[in-house]
């Protein structure tokens, strides 16, 4: 399969005054795609905290570096809005990661996965559902990189891009499928047995 990733603009928000403006251009989107990233842990009991928030619209993508940009004030304010929809792939595993750092009330979140996992689907990652739904392949060869980074590579910043923005190209196909695949599953393997079965009887 061909790879896919994100062509639009990377804004790298590593300071105030550029989450100012990217919060202004995040706060007046009605879908934004979500994700976030840490230093990967190599050892038992080794744990880091989250290292970037990436939020992405169709053109633009927005790497926030909580190194330099607290979560916190309008950030916070932002993932709590009920009427901006974030859509992101297994977020409540990111919501409790980014309570660690400030406690806050999430709002307006989409998950991809768990939505999939309720009709049945087992692989229902981001990876899957790009294969399953765009039929392209999502490259995750920087996914083990280091987040915590003062300044990230241009494959790092990509990759991170992609990751929040392809959840946006995958919505309407989630939300519009509407095959109970646990079902389907159940029908495969009623007509499985139902051929092993005539088969015997024909040997």
């Amino acid at each position: 399969m061909e790879p896919i990733s994100f062509q639009g603009s990377i804004t790298v928000v590593d300071s105030i005054s550029k989450a100012e403006k990217a919060l202004n251009k995040l706060f007046e989107a009605k879908c934004i795609g979500f994700d976030t990233e840490s230093r990967p842990a190599f050892f038992k009991g080794q744990k880091f905290p989250v290292s970037i928030i990436q939020l992405a619209t169709n053109d633009e993508a927005f790497i926030f570096q909580l190194k330099y940009v607290r979560f916190a004030g309008r950030l916070v304010e932002l993932l709590s809005d009920e009427s901006i929809v974030k859509v992101g792939v297994g977020v409540q595993d990111d919501i409790r990661r980014l309570n660690e750092l400030c406690k806050f009330k999430q709002g307006g979140f989409f998950d991809l996965s768990a939505e999939m996992k309720k009709k049945g689907v087992i692989q229902s990652g981001a990876r899957a559902l790009t294969a399953r739904y765009l039929g392209r392949k999502l490259v995750k060869s920087s996914q083990k990189t280091n987040w915590a980074l003062s300044r990230l590579s241009s494959r790092q910043l990509e990759y991170a891009a992609t990751d929040a923005w392809i959840c946006l190209q995958l919505l309407e196909y989630v939300k519009n499928d509407t095959t109970d695949y646990r079902l389907l599953a159940q029908v495969q393997e009623e007509g499985n047995y139902c051929n092993n079965k005539h088969n015997n009887i024909c040997e």
